[in-house]
């Protein structure tokens, strides 16, 4: 397949892994840029040219199955890949689907970028479901082994990752958080407040039952406007820990709706400025987006061993970096996406760069400048 060295070369400057093991790598980028899914025996026909598609299909299982992937070296380069300088707001998200009866359910970090993330590192959880606090602490210490938590503007997150334990981890490294809140969830006053312990009062009831569902205190919020609870407030978890949170709450539909109320538990931010870095959590759905519908068509596999899982999202990622770097650049080459009629862009950056790599990989005549071009952008992002 052209190019194929090429990629290889640039692999080996940051990877110092097996030659054999990073032309595969290569290989499976490049087939996966035409082919877009990661169904393995579409990608299996365009791996390897003058092989059989047997032997490349038991190639890639084997690659999927057996080799040691060093994920600590791949997420530094990731993060040399990610085209923005620190402090980066990390989002935090899981994913689920279903192959037949099995779950493949996954916990991504990523760093929030111009409407989508970049992922760093991840987890393929064993079953299917809600994930716990052990998980999201493992993924956190995952990402802080490439990321310092200096680096770190703030860890933004859904309702899902509300655990003390959890929360408590964040603040035992220092990191700053703006993460929601179920509008039942019951928060505290912080008066005679130990952070990390369980208390009782003299009248025998618990700090849980003197604190109060979140909604008590969204009643008189205005649509549109914010309140900040003043002072510090606790949440208390299942075994009577608690953390001391600042708390802001913020209508943003009508009372007839389910859920009218953004409310966001937040450390070492200003409260004013939680909500509106909250909103980059979203960035990171675009991600699941790109790499399943929108792009790599990644329920399409048949994979559902967290093991190969895990390392099938490893060569995702290091694609999905280089593909919205080339998109970001081919918007200064070339333009960036016309618009639509409603002045939203016809495509992504993601998608810009994503067709711009596969017409170079799948035109009949060389394109060496062009892919020297993109190639250029692993080197110096």
């Amino acid at each position: 397949m052209p190019y194929v060295q090429s990629i290889t070369n640039v692999l080996t400057t940051y990877l110092g892994w097996h030659r054999a093991r990073l032309k595969f790598i290569a290989r499976f980028q490049a087939a996966l840029l035409m082919r877009q899914t990661t169904n393995l025996a579409k990608l299996a026909a365009s791996l390897k040219g003058g092989v059989q598609i047997a032997s490349n299909y038991r190639r890639i299982q084997r690659f999927l199955s057996d080799y040691k992937v060093d994920f600590t070296a791949l997420g530094r380069l990731l993060v040399h890949l990610l085209p923005q300088n620190e402090p980066y707001v990390v989002a935090l998200d899981r994913t689920e689907w279903h192959v037949g009866q099995t779950p493949v359910n996954i916990l991504m970090v990523g760093v929030a970028h111009k409407g989508t993330a970049v992922p760093i590192a991840w987890k393929v959880l064993p079953n299917g479901g809600g994930s716990a606090a052990t998980a999201h602490i493992d993924v956190l210490e995952r990402f802080l082994e490439v990321v310092d938590p200096k680096a770190i503007r703030a860890v933004v997150a859904d309702r899902e990752f509300i655990g003390v334990e959890w929360l408590l981890a964040l603040q035992e490294q220092n990191i700053p958080f703006a993460i929601r809140l179920r509008s039942n969830r019951r928060i505290g006053h912080s008066s005679g407040h130990s952070s990390g312990h369980s208390s009782r009062h003299s009248s025998g009831h618990s700090d849980e039952d003197s604190a109060l569902p979140a909604r008590m205190f969204a009643r008189p919020v205005a649509l549109g406007t914010e309140r900040v609870l003043a002072g510090d407030r606790y949440l208390v978890g299942t075994d009577g820990q608690k953390v001391p949170v600042r708390v802001v709450i913020r209508r943003i539909a009508s009372g007839d709706t389910d859920d009218p109320f953004l409310i966001v538990a937040t450390y070492k931010l200003a409260p004013t400025e939680a909500c509106a870095l909250y909103r980059k959590r979203w960035e990171i759905e675009t991600l699941f987006a790109a790499l399943k519908s929108r792009g790599y068509d990644l329920e399409a596999t048949h994979v559902t061993e967290p093991g190969r899982m895990q390392r099938l999202l490893g060569l995702l990622a290091l694609t999905f970096a280089w593909t919205h770097l080339v998109g970001e650049k081919r918007a200064l080459w070339d333009g960036p996406p016309p618009k639509k009629a409603h002045e939203r862009r016809a495509k992504s950056l993601f998608r810009y760069g994503l067709d711009g790599l596969q017409q170079i990989l799948t035109t009949p005549e060389r394109q060496d400048a062009a892919l020297f071009r993109c190639l250029s952008l692993l080197q110096r992002p």
